[in-house]
């Protein structure tokens, strides 16, 4: 397989991880969607958790949390970005994505960053990631009553 058909198969498969998560903003309540504890336990906190880390990992943003005011594990309910927020951020992500993965054509997934991580390495670890806490979304969704998006 070419660089280029492989950067294509990462794109498709991250832009529909990213395609799962934004289904399931939006489905809960307000209350639904802030209710939980710190560290990253309920929908809103699992969503941002899963967006903070996808900006870090794809633009080595060292304080991606900054742009809520605080970390995650320090919010309280009425901390929790609201889902509009949430639904925005996630496309800024999905677009930095994307950005990032065209950066590895050429060879340079093979390439080892400063903790001798491939770049091969560090793109499944972030799509691994959105798709674990993508799942905790869907699992408060199943908890709450509300329907789930089917799998692609």
């Amino acid at each position: 397989m070419s660089d280029d058909a492989f950067v294509a198969a990462l794109k498709k498969q991250f832009g529909e991880a990213f395609d799962v998560l934004a289904a399931a903003v939006g489905t809960f309540t307000d209350e639904q969607w802030a209710k939980g504890s710190s560290p990253y336990i309920g929908a809103g906190r699992a969503t941002a958790h899963a967006l903070v880390c996808a900006e870090f990992y794809t633009n080595c943003n060292a304080n991606p949390s900054a742009r809520f005011g605080k970390g995650i594990w320090q919010m309280e309910d009425g901390d929790v970005p609201d889902q509009a927020s949430l639904a925005a951020y996630l496309e800024e992500c999905r677009a930095m994505t994307m950005d990032w993965i065209d950066g590895f054509a050429d060879g340079a997934l093979a390439e080892t960053d400063e903790y001798g991580a491939t770049g091969l390495e560090r793109i499944v670890y972030a799509l691994r990631h959105l798709q674990h806490h993508t799942g905790e979304v869907f699992a408060w969704q199943k908890s709450m009553g509300i329907p789930v998006r089917g799998w692609e």
